[in-house]
């Protein structure tokens, strides 16, 4: 974007005069600095020529007095008085006329103002102070025309960029043009939202200047990191008073001007609109898929044509195989405030997750729980590894396919979910067994269901059940079950291959053993 003659004049400009500036820049170019060199840099927002005794009830704080010495105090106690009293007002300087009245500041004003690093200037008799109130005030007001209508760009651009942005990084693109400096957003857990550049190439807040940004309480920009070398302005990004981000600007070359943090507030402000927004559009999106996902958890889904193409745009497939999880929040029911912001950080991070993992968001929330699809293929280990803070836990179904499957999916973590403690990771098919050895008559129940239903019917069913007999009885000992069969070793280590591909089971495992034992003598006890 090409800024116009006025905007590259205005950038070329301080942000604000000083006194450096206008030594530069105008007929005070002839003064000599006899004391504050140092503070040269102050803000100087008028000229004041003042030649009378009440010296302090005129002037005003940025204000540069002009003076021909006349009712300069000449006693020592009363120079001092009177630098003190200016400096205590916030002047940027006096400016003495010599040789006329006075050949010099006096020795003890120089000591006073030198150790209070306040600016005495020495011009040359010669030099009419009308001369310099008419140049400064020029500059003065040229410069303040200038920024009033950078102010008018940055507001019409700015504007411009509320209605046309996609993102963040839109806005953050667009307020970069208008500052000549790097823009970011970050999130609230200091993630990266979006930026004027790519993010590699970009300087970003430290960690310190994360954390302590978060307890701006009003949407005021205010700069971090003076001692670490990076300086950066941050503005919260706040909706309904509650925090949604930060927007960082860099300005570890320069501070900041009073117009550009002004741009940056207007920038959080256009930022936390284009976010309700898209937050308006996420939650209608949400509460349909929450229907969606709802449906089949409680077994209402009706495979209709309607509802099928409904399943298919939320990315579900109905003949797939998923688990059905419950994350359960270390939160209080009902939530608080903060309870209803930790689960919706909560649901976004597990969303981007099961993006990442290239998943749909088969997503419901209730109370301090979040439950969802997530397919079998996928290690339910691995995903809480990424998701797990110590407090919350996982319960996790067993596979299901189907609706019907995905509706008992949702009973089987509803009952692991009130045993749970923080930071555990519950799978039902590993704890199902235990149930068994427990007395559950209804874990025993869907036990024995599983272990029936994987041996299918008729006469394979026959066969399944006759091998998987022989070989509990046996102690899976090889050679004394195919006696028992009287089949060759070989036929049955084929249909040991057959029963692992029916159970989803490893015949080798100790653990796997013990379980098909106590099956089959449930299973024979229920037969006789």
């Amino acid at each position: 974007m090409a800024m116009g003659d006025e905007d590259a004049n205005a950038a070329r400009l301080p942000a604000e005069l000083d006194l450096a500036t206008a030594l530069r820049e105008t007929n005070l170019r002839q003064a000599r600095v006899v004391a504050g060199e140092r503070s040269l840099g102050r803000p100087l927002r008028w000229v004041h020529m003042v030649d009378h005794p009440d010296i302090i009830a005129w002037v005003r704080e940025g204000q540069l007095l002009l003076t021909t010495g006349y009712h300069w105090p000449d006693e020592p106690e009363a120079e001092r008085a009177l630098i003190e009293a200016l400096v205590d007002k916030g002047l940027a300087g006096v400016a003495l006329a010599v040789p006329r009245f006075l050949t010099a500041f006096p020795e003890t004003s120089r000591r006073v103002a030198a150790s209070l690093d306040f600016p005495l200037l020495e011009i040359p008799w010669d030099v009419p102070f009308s001369q310099i109130t008419e140049e400064v005030h020029a500059w003065l007001i040229a410069r303040q025309g200038q920024l009033i209508a950078r102010a008018e760009r940055i507001h019409r651009d700015l504007t411009r960029s509320a209605l046309t942005a996609r993102s963040l990084g839109d806005i953050a693109t667009a307020l970069s043009l208008l500052l000549e400096r790097d823009v970011l957003f970050t999130g609230l857990d200091g993630e990266w939202l979006g930026g004027s550049a790519e993010l590699e190439t970009m300087r970003l807040p430290t960690p310190t200047m994360l954390t302590e940004a978060q307890f701006l309480a009003e949407a005021t920009a205010r700069s971090f990191g003076e001692e670490a070398g990076c300086r950066m302005l941050a503005c919260p990004v706040r909706i309904r008073e509650a925090p949604a981000a930060t927007l960082w600007i860099d300005e570890t070359a320069s501070h900041v001007s009073e117009l550009e943090r002004r741009a940056a507030e207007q920038a959080a402000l256009i930022s936390a609109l284009h976010l309700s927004h898209q937050r308006a559009l996420q939650a209608q999106e949400t509460r349909l898929g929450y229907a969606f996902v709802d449906s089949l958890l409680e077994g209402r889904f009706e495979a209709t044509p309607a509802a099928l193409e409904r399943a298919s745009l939320q990315g579900w497939e109905p003949h797939g195989a998923y688990h059905v999880c419950a994350i359960l929040l270390n939160e209080p029911v009902p939530l608080t405030r903060e309870g209803l912001l930790r689960r919706e950080r909560w649901e976004r991070r597990l969303g981007d997750r099961l993006e990442a993992l290239g998943l749909p968001r088969l997503i419901s929330v209730s109370l301090n729980q979040l439950l969802f699809l997530v397919r079998a293929d996928i290690s339910t280990e691995a995903l809480w590894r990424e998701l797990s803070d110590g407090e919350a836990a996982l319960a996790i179904s067993r596979e299901a396919r189907g609706a019907a499957a995905i509706a008992r999916g949702a009973g089987d973590v509803a009952r692991l979910l009130p045993s749970l403690k923080a930071g555990e990771r519950r799978d039902f098919e590993t704890l199902l067994f235990t149930r068994v050895l427990e007395g559950d008559s209804e874990a025993r129940q869907l036990f024995l269901a599983r272990i029936s239903q994987a041996l299918g019917e008729g006469a394979r069913r026959h066969n399944a059940f006759e091998t998987l007999s022989a070989l509990a009885a046996s102690g899976f000992q090889l050679a004394q079950t195919a006696r028992a069969l009287d089949i060759h070793i070989s036929t049955l280590r084929y249909r040991i291959e057959r029963l692992e591909t029916a159970l989803g089971m490893n015949l080798n495992d100790a653990d796997i053993r013990l379980q098909l034992q106590v099956a089959m003598r449930l299973l024979n006890d229920d037969a006789d």
